[in-house]
């Protein structure tokens, strides 16, 4: 049975953060004393940030995340993301879900384009992990990683890169480099952007991605 490869974008990871332990005040009164007093009491809560979604497509869109997630524990999807994925999403909030990342699917972590390795920490006092990512992907001068900064639009003439599109260019290469079928995103313009250019990976939203499996 053909099992399509997946690579995660980063924001997926963040939307599938749907079950993060939380304290919640309340205010109740209690006789102390004789008295009656009002105190704090905080009540152990799971908190779904993708509740409070405005945009009604990208909250209908998330809320199909859990179920492609099942889909790839029953093993008809491969997932995977590179090791700059994961270093992404140190610097996002709000990702210790009691769920495990991705609602606990097993997530492959491939390998990028370049043979390389740097340091994260030490060296350079005051330079933060994803400085020093932002400083290295800077660097790579391959001529398809280049085209792809151009499409996301990284690269804005002799300004500085944009990191979060450099990002983007970054994991767009990784997948085309492991022969994805798919690149998962909830990034509506980078789906736009990318439908317009020629890839081997098509750039899919969750409710895509999910009329794919249907249709094969």
């Amino acid at each position: 049975m053909y099992v399509a490869k997946v690579f995660l974008d980063t924001n997926i990871l963040k939307f599938a953060a749907t079950k993060l332990p939380r304290l919640r005040p309340r205010k109740q009164l209690v006789d102390w004393g004789g008295k009656t007093i009002e105190v704090t009491l905080h009540d152990f809560v799971e908190v779904n940030r993708n509740e409070f979604i405005v945009n009604p497509v990208l909250k209908a869109e998330a809320e199909l995340l859990p179920r492609l997630a099942e889909i790839g524990k029953l093993g008809k999807l491969e997932y995977v993301m590179s090791g700059e994925t994961m270093i992404e999403s140190w610097g996002l909030r709000n990702m210790d879900s009691k769920g495990g990342r991705f609602y606990g699917v097993p997530i492959k972590v491939v390998k990028a384009p370049p043979d390389y390795a740097y340091i994260l920490a030490g060296g350079e006092i005051g330079v933060t992990p994803m400085e020093r990512q932002f400083r290295f992907l800077a660097s790579i001068k391959h001529k398809r990683f280049l085209a792809l900064q151009k499409i996301t639009g990284a690269y804005q003439g002799e300004r500085e890169l944009n990191r979060n599109q450099l990002l983007d260019a970054f994991h767009i290469w990784c997948a085309e480099h492991n022969e994805c079928k798919f690149f998962l995103t909830l990034d509506f313009k980078l789906i736009k952007v990318l439908s317009k250019s020629k890839s081997t990976v098509r750039v899919v939203r969750p409710s895509e991605l999910l009329a794919w499996l249907e249709s094969a």
